[in-house]
Order: structure tokens, then sequence, then C-alpha cells
């Protein structure tokens, strides 16, 4: 049984998208912070809660807190890998006894391209007829920065 040119593209690309996804590990680390005065008042910010904890962005909690200290997050920035971004973040957090974290940055970076192709010829005759394909997925590494805090009233 032959197998049509376009399952072979297609049996390529999912096979890429699997290597990408098992490629682009997640590493989350965390870095003590140290200051003579770790004591803020927040002026407001927007929140959503994962996980049962509050995620900070565009501001900080209008209340007093310490920070205890950052999260440096990195991940592919395929959608599996960002799925778990904020759980990962949260857990991490809890791990150290935070209440709370504030997004302090997110960037995106293009790290490479994954490239694929495949053609098929066939000949009858005097004819010759030829079936291409290729496909290209851009490899996107993603890079989180976040601050621990503990609230102090």
């Amino acid at each position: 049984m032959r197998e049509e040119p376009h399952v072979n593209t297609l049996l390529q690309m999912i096979a890429g998208i699997l290597l990408l996804t098992l490629v682009g590990c997640a590493t989350t680390e965390f870095k003590p912070f140290e200051a003579k005065v770790n004591a803020f008042e927040g002026r407001g910010g927007t929140k959503t809660v994962a996980a049962g904890m509050e995620i900070w962005d565009n501001g900080e909690p209008p209340r007093k807190y310490m920070v205890l200290g950052f999260i440096d997050d990195e991940r592919s920035g395929g959608p599996i890998p960002m799925a778990s971004l904020k759980s990962d973040i949260v857990q991490k957090a809890k791990e150290v006894g935070g209440d709370a974290v504030i997004q302090l940055s997110s960037n995106s970076q293009l790290a490479g391209v994954y490239s694929s192709g495949s053609a098929t010829a066939y000949s009858s005759g005097r004819s010759v007829n030829a079936y291409g394909s290729s496909t290209a997925v851009p490899i996107r590494r993603n890079l989180s920065k976040f601050a621990v805090i503990k609230y102090l009233d």
C-alpha cells in the first residue's frame, strides 16, 4: 500500500511538533531577596487568581507586603508549555511561603525555526508528476520574572 504525499508531510509535522514540545523544557528558579528595608505598600494593579494565589500585574497589591525573592522562568513559547506557566509559578511561590506574586516582566524571543519538507515524483511512460510540500514552525522562548511576596497586614 502506497502512502499519499500529504500523509508523509502530516506525519513529519506531527513528529516535529512533538520534538519541539519535548525539547522545550521549562526552568523555574527562585532567588531569595535580602534588604535592610523590605516593607512596601502597593498602590494597586490588576490581578488574576491561579490555584488559590493572587498573580498581580500592571501594578501591585494595594496593601503592605515584603518581597521574599524573585522567580525567573524560562520555557518554550508554545501553547502546551505556556499553559502551565501560572501553575508552575504558584507552586514555586507556595514552596517558599509566598502569599502572592507580582509579574515584573514577560518577554518572548524567536529561538529558531523548525523546517520540514518532502517531495515525491511518479513517472509513467514519458510523463512525470511531482508533488511537494514543506512547513516551517517558529521556535519561541518565553522569559518571565515574578516577585514572590508575603502580606504584612
